[in-house]
């Protein structure tokens, strides 16, 4: 994770007054703000990858509180984000402090992938409460020069679908919310090993403008 320290330095002046879920729409908002070719793009058949968002509850009242435990906890969750993503054919795009967006490549089992991700990350994760939020769906990528640096950024409905899925529809405590912007019914089986699944009511909560039919949650503690 190259590039993870970077983003730890600028993160802490601005959580004290963002708290939760705005924190992990941050990561959205430069992809947002690119001027993209007027050209219709054209959704790619076959596979799909997935996208994932976790964020740690309450971490603005751990850092006021006990800013070096949170500090050390945070350095041992880095490494344990890393490692899980590495093994279930993941990668770290970026993070904002204790914020992680990670991407799943294109494969019949992407949706799986992350889901099994973030299974293991919330058992793995002790110190930390978590909420996490996947989506499996066609994503626009472009590079960024940034600082003499190229960085490879994702955006559209899928990434916006998976950041709402994080942050206003999983629960604390060991529940993820994931949905896909393709059908997804044939993939819940193999998902169903990881956990109970129960549907959600979209109709009772706000997406913000992301757009998907259905979404599940699984139960993994």
């Amino acid at each position: 994770m190259k590039y993870l320290n970077n983003w730890n330095q600028i993160n802490e002046a601005d959580k004290s007054s963002k708290e939760g879920s705005k924190r992990s729409e941050r990561l959205l908002t430069q992809a947002q703000k690119v001027s993209v070719d007027s050209q219709e793009v054209k959704e790619k058949s076959g596979p799909m990858p997935a996208m994932v968002f976790t964020d740690v509850v309450g971490s603005s009242k751990m850092w006021s509180d006990d800013p070096i435990t949170m500090a050390t906890q945070l350095e041992r969750h880095h490494k344990l984000v890393e490692s899980i993503a590495e093994k279930n054919k993941g990668w770290i795009v970026k993070t904002i402090g204790d914020a992680f967006m990670v991407y799943f490549e294109s494969s019949k089992d992407s949706l799986f992938n992350a889901v099994n991700f973030a299974k293991q990350v919330i058992l793995g994760e002790n110190a930390y409460n978590l909420r996490v939020g996947v989506c499996q769906g066609h994503m626009d990528e472009k590079i960024y020069r940034i600082q003499k640096v190229d960085l490879k950024d994702f955006f559209g409905n899928a990434v916006n679908t998976a950041s709402r899925m994080e942050s206003k529809v999983s629960e604390v405590g060991g529940t993820i919310a994931f949905c896909s912007t393709e059908p997804i019914e044939n993939k819940l089986g193999k998902i169903k090993t990881l956990g109970a699944i129960t549907e959600v009511d979209l109709s009772k909560y706000d997406l913000r403008g992301a757009k998907v039919e259905k979404a599940y949650k699984v139960k993994v503690k």
